[in-house]
């Protein structure tokens, strides 16, 4: 198993967060990381809980805020400056005379110019033209931003268009040159007009005043009170994209290679370098990635696994499907991952595995974990289907810490598919190899079975789709992060984890980076009253989801197991009172602020 994660590298000191909202000061050691191949000059500013992938350069005197993904073959020009949450896709410069706001999304192979009639033979390098892109805004894939321009606060500029003059704040432009051809919502959804005013379906209004867009204040109390939030709009999601989906999909059947075959390896190929390891093997669902795990490290009857009672039933239920006992240990109760220090105390002579879950989108406390399973010689199989993107505190990437990583594209996913996909990673050639075995019945070659597998093949259609949306997984992250600051804003405003007693996840309170890596594929709440405030949510229109009611000890299918009520205190007690709140990337401010609202009236 390769020791070396992909995004490894720290660099220092660490100066500040470069927000360009807020300003705060930092501890010496750094809290971002980079790639080992990235170059990091002296003298830069770089928020925590920011990425910086392959052979990118941040140059002198440029500034980066917190929580940002720099892809790769980025540059970052001398004394550019990038806000909070930006995503710069591949390939892109950002040159001196650029700034990025908070939020700012720059697809790839999009270009800034910094001189506006540059020659070779003459030095204008004095004669820059800032550009500043505002908040939210949305530059698409190879367009082209001319310098001396201003793009407008949540503008969307088309791919492939060439801007040259000011765009102003909603608009949507593209073409050569660029012009308005509508407005959109912060969301990013078009706007439909009735007269000079718009209702974005995510229930932001605006107003149109000649050639200007602006939002409302806010709906009225009756909207807020009345607005319907879903736990989850893929429709938002795939809206943006469609065309790009639609395109990956038709080169798959324009192919006929349906099962496996580009697709498949170009999406393994990717998902294995943005882990940090050296192979990805697709298969058919997150369960399965499991299930093919631990028939790989060849656990069957008489041996014990030791895993989490508090997660999805795939994690448990694989365990029992090679004929192996799961072995279950109590839960971290503020962060609902499995408690390393009663993880010991469970080994016996039967061990041979402990399987981490990184519930919700954060990881485990994988140190300890790993070090446990170094000194008894056991192996460790990262249930990562929830936390594809998160990091642990070292910069690891989920999945790709353990002897083998566990992925699941379900389409709920952050980063979800058309259907099911999963995919395993590792660092070891040999399982790598099990693997892929396994997943085609156990043939190699074809027809020659060695082992015994099953059909757990990746399909070409999914990975096309996957493909197309690992482009936008950072960026999306970053949204889920920032609806994760702004609920932890607007409840302390409320006043309601005093008058329910409710609970934010830890990460919320914590200073990104310093703890864990949060992707927020859940916004999972501790409430006492919990079943009545979901019942009333409802009644308000506000979606929720009650994960794991009944932990793995009390299902009727593990009885045999022996375990009793009250043998695992914290897991009943997460089953009895966390439930999930909107989280998805495209939830705007006002949806928020419905549910808050809607959580305060049962505070009154």
């Amino acid at each position: 198993m390769s020791s070396e994660p992909a995004l490894n590298r720290r660099f220092g000191p660490r100066l500040a967060v470069v927000g360009l909202e807020s300003t705060r000061a930092f501890p010496a050691e750094p809290g971002y990381t980079a790639h080992e191949s990235a170059f990091i000059d002296q003298d830069v500013e770089i928020g925590d809980g920011t990425s910086i992938w392959h052979v990118s350069h941040v140059m002198q005197g440029s500034r980066i805020g917190r929580d940002c993904r720099i892809g790769q073959n980025v540059v970052i020009g001398p004394r550019a400056t990038v806000g909070n949450g930006v995503k710069i896709q591949n390939n892109v410069s950002v040159y001196e005379g650029v700034t990025l706001e908070d939020g700012v999304f720059c697809g790839p192979s999009m270009v800034f110019t910094n001189v506006f009639n540059p020659r070779s033979e003459i030095p204008r390098m004095d004669e820059l033209r800032p550009t500043l892109v505002k908040r939210g805004a949305t530059l698409g894939a190879n367009c082209t931003i001319v310098c001396g321009t201003t793009i407008g606060r949540y503008a969307l500029v088309g791919a492939g268009a060439v801007v040259t003059k000011d765009v102003p704040d909603h608009a949507l432009v593209f073409g050569s040159p660029a012009t308005i051809q509508g407005w959109v919502c912060s969301c990013g959804e078009k706007l439909d007009w009735q007269g000079h005013t718009a209702v974005c379906r995510c229930g932001n209004g605006y107003t149109k005043n000649g050639s200007t867009v602006s939002p409302t204040d806010r709906a009225s109390s009756k909207q807020v009170k009345s607005m319907n939030v879903p736990l989850l709009d893929l429709k938002a999601q795939y809206d943006p994209i469609r065309k790009q989906v639609l395109a990956a999909v038709e080169r798959v059947l324009d192919s006929h290679a349906f099962i496996l075959g580009p697709a498949v390896k170009e999406f393994e190929d990717r998902i294995a370098s943005y882990c940090g390891v050296e192979h990805a093997v697709g298969v058919s669902s997150g369960s399965d990635a499991l299930l093919v795990s631990l028939m790989a490290l060849g656990i069957g009857p008489g041996d014990e696994v030791i895993t989490t009672p508090y997660s999805f039933f795939a994690t448990a239920g694989c365990i029992a499907r090679v004929g192996a006992k799961a072995v279950f240990v109590d839960i971290d109760p503020v962060t609902y991952n499995i408690n390393p220090e009663l993880i010991e105390a469970a080994i016996t002579s039967r061990t041979r595995a402990i399987l981490p879950v990184h519930l919700y989108g954060q990881c485990a406390e994988m140190g300890p974990i790993l070090d446990i399973a170094s000194r008894h010689d056991l192996a460790v199989v990262e249930d990562a289907a929830q936390a594809i993107g998160a990091q642990y505190r070292d910069g690891r990437q989920a999945g790709g810490m353990g002897t083998l990583g566990c992925f699941s594209f379900f389409p709920s996913k952050n980063l979800g598919g058309l259907g099911d996909g999963g995919l395993v990673v590792t660092g070891d050639a040999e399982l790598a190899e099990r693997v892929r075995t396994l997943r085609a019945h156990g043939g190699k070659p074809k027809y020659y079975h060695k082992l015994i597998g099953g059909n757990f093949r990746l399909d070409a259609i999914q990975a096309a789709v996957l493909n197309v949306k690992l482009d936008y997984l950072d960026g999306w992250t970053a949204m889920r992060q920032a609806n994760a600051r702004r609920y932890a804003e607007l409840f302390a405003a409320s006043g309601l984890s005093e008058s329910l007693g409710l609970v934010l996840p830890e990460a919320v309170h914590a200073e990104s980076g310093v703890a864990r890596y949060h992707i927020y594929n859940q916004f999972v709440v501790r409430l006492p009253d919990r079943d009545r405030v979901q019942a009333s949510l409802g009644e308000s229109g506000i979606a929720t989801a009650l994960y794991y009611p009944v932990p793995f000890h009390l299902q009727e299918c593990f009885a045999e197991l022996g375990y009793r009520e009250g043998d695992f205190p914290e897991a009943e007690r997460a089953a009895r009172e966390t439930l999930a709140l909107p989280i998805y990337p495209e939830l705007s401010e006002q949806q928020q602020q419905a549910v808050v609202e809607a959580l305060g009236r049962l505070g009154d």
